[in-house]
């Protein structure tokens, strides 16, 4: 049965200038080392070959890098990695989590039929990020209840608490399986500008002179103008005037005076009818009446 990792008796012997191979004594890697090697070059030019089915690799030549250079590059990419890939420990590893105020599932329902179409009760994912890291480095499923700009606040149904969260690290949850239109990809950011955009658009144009054709708006009109030939209306309101002629210097408007003692009047009578209504015999309000009468 043929060996499918290099065999340790054909590994190399670095002892001498050229390598060889310790049972052939060949020039390394002999015949059968190089089925299980994949040959390469490393960045001083030197040969490298790597084994095919496992961890081990061979540089050809004196070293080009040190030990502590390995461990230096080994770090930074770790580094990168980490920053490329950002996440937070196990859910024992999380900080604590702050104080945050709950509430009872909202009896919001809404689903977005169209680009702008965020309303409350709109079910969305808080991407990983948006919430205090005490919440882990995970979607969350959480319902708006208030949206705005530029945060948004959110219900999470994990425990029911309530959340300010940036509207750019909401999605839109559930949505058509087929056919999904490219408006559902949209941040709650993006579905809060397109909205506003639509009623800062919207045509405001009054629809009340396309009704009533017949109708003469109130900007267009004219003030009219006055009468320079006497007519019955300018003659009765002349005569009404007169009916009511000044008194002596100093004292108020005789006209004046009629309306505001109309209006007290009228006052008085209106609570007598209350009164009367009000009380429970009949026949006694009716005599108090007359009596103030």
């Amino acid at each position: 049965m043929r060996p499918i990792r290099l065999p340790d008796a054909h590994l190399p012997d670095s002892s001498k200038p050229v390598w060889q191979c310790r049972p052939c004594s060949t020039a390394w890697p002999c015949a059968t080392a190089a089925e299980h090697l994949s040959p390469s070059r490393c960045s001083c030019g030197s040969p490298s070959y790597w084994e095919k089915r496992g961890p081990r690799n061979w540089h050809v030549g004196p070293r080009c890098h040190s030990d502590a250079d390995v461990v230096r590059r080994q770090a930074a990419d770790l580094a990168a990695y980490r920053e490329a890939h950002p996440h937070y420990p196990p859910s024992h590893y999380y900080p604590a989590k702050p104080r945050r105020a709950k509430r009872q599932r909202p009896v919001y329902r809404h689903t977005p039929a169209g680009p702008g179409d965020i309303r409350p009760g709109t079910w969305t994912w808080i991407k990983p990020g948006g919430l205090h890291p005490g919440w882990g480095d995970i979607h969350q499923l959480a319902m708006i209840t208030r949206p705005g700009l530029p945060k948004s606040e959110v219900w999470l149904i994990l425990d029911g608490t309530v959340h300010d969260v940036r509207s750019d690290q909401l999605i839109l949850s559930g949505g058509p399986r087929q056919a999904r239109p490219g408006w559902w990809q949209w941040t709650a950011a993006q579905h809060l500008e397109h909205q506003q955009a639509d009623r800062q658009t919207e045509d405001r144009t009054a629809v009340q002179p396309e009704l009533f054709p017949g109708l003469t708006p109130v900007s267009a009109a004219q003030p009219p103008e006055p009468p320079t030939t006497p007519s019955p209306a300018n003659e009765a309101a002349t005569a009404g005037t007169a009916a009511f002629p000044p008194g002596p210097p100093g004292s108020p408007d005789n006209t004046l005076e009629s309306l505001t003692a109309c209006r007290q009047g009228l006052l008085f009578l209106s609570r007598l009818m209350l009164d009367v209504v009000a009380s429970p015999d009949a026949d006694t309000a009716c005599l108090g009446l007359a009596v103030r009468v």
